[in-house]
């Protein structure tokens, strides 16, 4: 029935299920059939019953053949539906909040994502380094079967306890809710204590995933411009009183994408203004960590979380696929936080949570975050001289953040050139997601850790130059395949 060659590169599993499944889907092995017994068939294809369970599995799983207690395997007898085609999907712009996060995510050979939020692979691998995680495997096992609290693990809220304890944030453990990274604390946040309708302020440039997630949800949302020093609280007081805002959100440390933090007469200005108008602040601090001063000023510090509502997390700094984060907040709040979590996701992964636990209660935790300081000093430094060269015009801050934030040269088509990257190896995050409608100059988002590349500053050169001398060239006319 079937024939294996021992010589393919490929296994005799793929082959035994290769063929069977020609068999099925051309006829030769009608609906109903049945197939021989695994001892029956492992003697034919002289191959051992393990190679014939294995492929029968596999057939199993795509549905083309079924087990029948006591009987054996037989050919399904269910048609297969023909597939159907598929719905039409939306074009998105390369401009667009959502196509980008989905782009930043996936995983390209050819491309680097120079403005990625995420620290580059090589850079966190040897904080989760084999011989750890083997450690941690043998010594966890228990956390592979059983659920995790729906309030998160709770020696890790202890030792979340400590760590904001320690930069002045009285935050109980049941003050500590964990999640599943920032972007679900941002979004049980909002649903916890946002209608559709409501209107919220935001700043202006700002994380472009919130903006998106708070407009999915139906929020209207009222920008406020950054500036060198915060929020403009001129801007935020007169929103305040016209729109009547529920929330305010706000990145005090390493503000992403600029780079900036908040000083402290504008974090105490800022705190009396919230008072004022009855205003909940949510202070995103996923970037926190990384801030060279030893105990940088938070809002949740000098509030002592009665009005403000701090968001953190670890995916930032030790890596994407660990999906911890956390929200401390007043405990009324963080209640309402948590059944809004139950009844989304129930409960979180108590792997990555005691992964989390061990990292922070061994003193490994801290080491790698002096490590990535010092790491980004350097590189920071190295990328913003790079663009300065290639034209561009980065803001001139040494303070160690993920990322450079840069003009282009006025006259630049901004689809073109990120289009023209994108063919070239670089996939570019453009400044205009960053703003509620249009960024009012031509920016661009670099990460300090990926970006320090001398061929993405010879090609920026490059194209900057020829997009220059060509200020009509559509975005779909590459205009850089002759710059060599």
């Amino acid at each position: 029935m079937i024939y294996l060659d021992r010589d393919a590169p490929v296994s005799l599993v793929e082959q035994m299920v290769s063929q069977m499944a020609g068999l099925i889907q051309n006829g030769q092995l009608p609906p109903g059939s049945r197939l021989p017994s695994i001892r029956k068939l492992a003697s034919q294809a002289e191959v051992s019953t393990a190679t014939v369970v294995s492929a029968y599995d596999r057939l199993t799983a795509r549905g083309l053949i079924e087990s029948k207690a006591a009987s054996g395997y037989f050919v399904s007898s269910r048609r297969l539906q023909e597939q159907r085609p598929a719905l039409p999907i939306p074009q998105r712009s390369e401009l667009d909040a959502v196509w980008l996060m989905q782009k930043l995510l996936q995983r390209h050979e050819n491309i680097t994502a120079v403005g990625s939020g995420f620290m580059p692979e090589h850079w966190l691998e040897d904080m989760l380094s084999s011989r750890f995680l083997a450690q941690f495997a043998r010594k966890e096992k228990r956390s592979y079967a059983a659920p995790g609290a729906a309030e998160g693990y709770p020696p890790l809220r202890s030792q979340l306890s400590l760590k904001l304890g320690r930069a002045g944030i009285p935050a109980a453990p049941e003050q500590i809710l964990l999640t599943f990274g920032a972007t679900q604390a941002l979004d049980l946040i909002s649903r916890a204590l946002l209608s559709p309708g409501d209107t919220v302020a935001v700043e202006e440039p700002a994380y472009f995933g919130l903006h998106a997630q708070l407009r999915a949800q139906g929020i209207k949302l009222v920008g406020v411009p950054r500036l060198e020093n915060g929020p403009d609280l001129k801007v935020l007081e007169e929103v305040c009183t016209a729109w009547r805002p529920r929330l305010f959100f706000t990145q005090t440390l390493l503000h992403n994408p600029t780079g900036g933090s908040t000083d402290a007469g504008t974090a105490f200005r800022l705190l009396e203004l919230a008072r004022r108008h009855n205003l909940l602040i949510v202070e995103d601090d996923v970037f926190g960590d990384l801030h060279p001063s030893p105990n940088p000023l938070r809002l949740a510090q000098a509030d002592q979380l009665e009005r403000v509502i701090l968001v953190g997390s670890f995916s930032k700094v030790l890596s994407p696929a660990i999906r911890v984060g956390f929200i401390a907040a007043a405990p009324e709040l963080l209640q309402l936080f948590t059944e809004h979590k139950i009844l989304s996701v129930l409960t979180a992964s108590e792997l990555d949570e005691r992964l989390v636990c061990d990292l922070l209660s061994s003193g490994h935790f801290h080491k790698h975050l002096e490590r990535l300081r010092a790491r980004l000093s350097h590189n920071r430094a190295q990328v913003v001289q790079g663009l300065t060269r290639a034209g561009l015009d980065p803001v001139q801050r040494f303070n160690g953040d993920l990322f450079v934030w840069a003009r282009l040269p006025e006259g630049i088509d901004m689809r073109a050139l990120v289009e023209d990257a994108q063919e070239n190896g670089f996939l570019l995050t453009p400044g205009d997601v960053f703003f509620l409608r249009h960024a009012p100059e031509p920016w661009l988002r670099f990460n300090a850790a990926a970006a320090n590349d001398g061929r993405l500053f010879d090609y920026l050169a490059r194209c900057l130059e020829k997009l220059a001398v060509n200020p009509g060239i559509s975005a779909t006319q590459p205009v850089s395949r002759d710059l060599a």
